[in-house]
């Protein structure tokens, strides 16, 4: 089919397909260019003739042939080998009952007639069977990336479940973790402010006594102190010198036990033992409940700066690295 359509499309003077087909009286076609050089190499003989039939023309006229010119067109523009492997189609063209042929690049398919063959010029265009068999592997391609994605996105949902529901199991099983272990550090404080606040009162009330024991004994020191002053005032307000001097005897044996030296001695309030870093002193003291005769850990320094609070819970609950 191809070679016959070929044969039909080949100019008998180059050889070669068509160029601007003219068509002379005696119905046979040639590229315009041939027959008039033909005939210029004529002007000679005088007489022009056909190079098929040999037949003469005195004034010939070239007459364009635009239906054969379109037909060279449409096979130069389609591939050979299109039209080679194109069989009929099972819906043919409505217009034409030819065979089908398929553009890839634009993805339709194309009448060797209707078409437009320069919208295709420079695409792919096969015959159907191989547009056939060139799509299904693209697609049967396509179809695995799918199911190849399709199967991670599968196995990333599971992960991601799976992980949900662990999270929210160790969520849940944390949340009782953490309500134990603050409810334990609650009990432990509450049972370390009773304790404080039991030696504040007993530090309050021991060093009540020693001042009111101290308060009662100066009082009475004061009282025998006032009364060596009065009676030294009294003797000191006698003008006459017999009778001041006749007292003076006496005046020894009066004032024995009325004069006292202060020499006042106190203890300070233990002021500190509630007052300065305190949550130092509370968090050490809960450790030393918690783990008895071991040293605070490093998240309570030495130097008395506070550690934040995540740090101290940590070690407190036995989660952090002691």
């Amino acid at each position: 089919m191809a070679c016959s359509l070929k044969d039909e499309l080949l100019c008998s003077i180059c050889l070669s397909i068509y160029q601007d087909p003219v068509s002379l009286g005696c119905e046979h076609y040639f590229c315009r260019r041939c027959i008039t050089e033909h005939w210029v190499r004529q002007e000679a003989q005088g007489a022009r003739d056909c190079p098929e039939c040999r037949r003469t023309f005195a004034e010939p006229a070239l007459a364009p042939s635009l239906k054969l010119a379109n037909i060279v067109e449409r096979y130069s523009a389609f591939p050979l080998d299109a039209i080679l492997n194109a069989r009929r189609a099972a819906r043919p063209c409505q217009a034409h009952d030819k065979v089908k042929l398929f553009c890839l690049t634009d993805r339709a398919l194309l009448c060797f007639f209707c078409d437009e063959p320069a919208l295709h010029e420079q695409h792919q265009v096969t015959g159907i069977d191989d547009a056939f068999e060139e799509l299904q592997r693209e697609l049967k391609e396509q179809l695995q990336a799918l199911q190849d994605s399709e199967r991670e996105h599968t196995e990333a949902l599971q992960l991601l479940k799976r992980q949900l529901a662990e999270t929210k199991s160790s969520t849940k099983s944390l949340r009782t973790t953490i309500g134990e272990a603050f409810e334990r550090l609650h009990r432990l404080l509450r049972e370390r402010q009773k304790a404080m606040l039991e030696e504040l009162e007993a530090d309050t009330a021991r060093t009540l006594t020693d001042i009111e024991q101290k308060v009662q004994r100066y009082s009475q020191q004061l009282r025998k102190v006032q009364e060596g002053a009065q009676i030294l005032q009294e003797r000191l307000a006698e003008t006459d010198r017999h009778t001041f001097l006749a007292g003076v005897a006496s005046l020894s044996e009066r004032l024995k036990g009325k004069i006292h030296e202060t020499n006042l001695t106190y203890e300070d309030f233990p002021t500190s033992k509630y007052t300065g870093p305190l949550q130092y002193t509370i968090w050490k003291s809960l450790f030393q409940d918690i783990h008895p005769g071991c040293s605070p850990p490093s998240c309570v320094p030495q130097d008395k700066s506070l550690p934040s609070l995540s740090q101290f819970l940590l070690c407190k609950t036995g989660m952090g690295k002691m």
